[in-house]
């Protein structure tokens, strides 16, 4: 029996608007690195995110045995290049319609709220206080001093272990791929929002359960998906 408890909602494009310039965040990490010899070699697109790109090099960098200190200095220059790109998106995005009204009904539903996040802690805080939503929240994850973030597993397992969240009890709420593919490692329902970076199609393609227009329709969706479970 699915019934979902605990709802497991992104951030950007989801709850507010997605202000990241993230594309012109990774051509800003793609020149960064062309000043490196020793990653001249690994053939980085602007379809890789500079997570990915960070995780890769660490990899590669760690295979040729070169010294730590060479790709610490490289990470800490492309998570300056993020949270520089998030904290102006930080600074101007505004809550999506019916927001906090649909956050107040799903608490009223009795369900537990985690705000689950790829943004840094400093990003992420400072859209929940100047959007007033913090208070929805029973925890509020976001990357940490991780790179490995979703749609990596390891970034929602040690989120759902922390809320202490079980698979069947769990929905993963999002506008991205990265949303979906997270949910779906764990065994989550997934469901998509069509009102961030991805579209409707592409979230269809990445096989989300459930596809809806707004974050406001989660309600009457959680409702039906209790009404066929005969959750209590």
């Amino acid at each position: 029996m699915v019934c979902p408890k605990v709802v497991f909602l992104d951030l950007d494009g989801t709850l507010v608007e997605f202000c990241i310039r993230y594309l012109e965040a990774r051509q800003e990490a793609l020149s960064l690195l062309k000043n490196y010899e020793v990653t001249a070699d690994l053939k980085f697109t602007l379809r890789d995110s500079i997570f990915l790109m960070d995780r890769e090099i660490k990899r590669v960098l760690g295979e040729r045995l070169q010294p730590e200190q060479v790709y610490r200095q490289i990470h800490e220059r492309l998570i300056g290049i993020v949270e520089k790109y998030e904290m102006q998106a930080a600074e101007s995005t505004r809550l999506l319609p019916l927001v906090s009204q649909t956050l107040e009904k799903l608490k009223e539903m009795g369900l537990r709220l985690v705000l689950f996040t790829a943004d840094g802690e400093k990003a992420m805080n400072h859209i929940v206080n100047r959007t007033g939503i913090r208070k929805f929240f029973e925890a509020m994850i976001s990357r940490g001093e991780s790179t490995k973030v979703k749609p990596h597993p390891d970034h929602i397992t040690s989120a759902m272990l922390l809320v202490c969240s079980k698979s069947e009890e769990t929905i993963v709420v999002g506008d991205s791929v990265a949303d979906i593919a997270s949910g779906k490692s764990v065994g989550a329902i997934t469901v998509g929002v069509t009102t961030g970076l991805n579209s409707r199609q592409e979230l269809s393609e990445a096989e989300a359960d459930y596809l809806i227009d707004s974050v406001a329709d989660l309600p009457d969706l959680i409702r039906e998906i209790w009404r066929t479970g005969n959750c209590q």
